[in-house]
């Protein structure tokens, strides 16, 4: 049984070894990669704050979609890309259009959720 586990986590590779096979994604995107974007609201998968966005391959492609993190086991996350809110940012500062549509549509909200 092989007991590492592969996967992307933005455009970074991460490799982890002999991981909790009950450890969520949420779990280990706060406590581990301190990634805090990703929020916990009801922890069973209704309410959406958890929201992240995998990369599966299928059929020779990468097939992305919406999972909620406070669910999913990260050893099913092996060949996937994982991709959070802080991967909406830019290296140069350059808000993502989604943030920029936010902006320029006078969006607003308390800051939990908002990318």
């Amino acid at each position: 049984m092989r007991q590492r586990l592969r996967f992307l986590l933005g455009h970074e590779p991460v490799e982890l070894e002999a991981i909790d096979p009950t450890l969520t994604v949420l779990e280990w995107l706060r406590r581990v990669a301190y990634r805090r974007g990703t929020k916990e609201g009801c922890a069973e998968g209704d309410c959406g704050a958890c929201s992240v966005v995998i990369a599966e391959p299928e059929d020779g492609r990468l097939r992305y979609r919406a999972i909620n993190a406070c669910i999913r086991f990260m050893a099913t996350l092996d060949g996937c890309q994982l991709l959070t809110v802080e991967d909406l940012k830019a290296p140069d500062g350059t808000l993502h259009p989604v943030q920029a549509a936010m902006v320029e549509s006078h969006g607003s909200q308390c800051g939990f959720c908002t990318p």
